[in-house]
């Protein structure tokens, strides 16, 4: 599964499921110690393991529609 590390309040991650949306609360201490909001996560055999890969592609998705948005109000 692929979550969305949405925010962090004091020692817990607020992540959001990629494809349901659903919604978790997961206690840093079993989270990657480098982590931030917006990092994507994949979890696999009960770990959770910082998905740079995903978290590119996602930055470019957003990007991408970014720039397509500010074209159209230039235009």
């Amino acid at each position: 599964m692929i979550y969305i590390v949405d925010r962090i309040e004091n020692n817990i991650a607020i992540l959001e499921n990629k494809e349901t949306k659903e919604i978790v609360n997961i206690s840093l201490d079993i989270l990657p110690s480098n982590l931030k909001e917006g990092n994507v996560l994949k979890y696999e055999n009960n770990i959770y393991t910082l998905d740079k890969k995903e978290e590119e592609e996602r930055k470019k998705t957003i990007l991408d529609k970014f720039n397509k948005l500010k074209n159209k109000d230039i235009h």
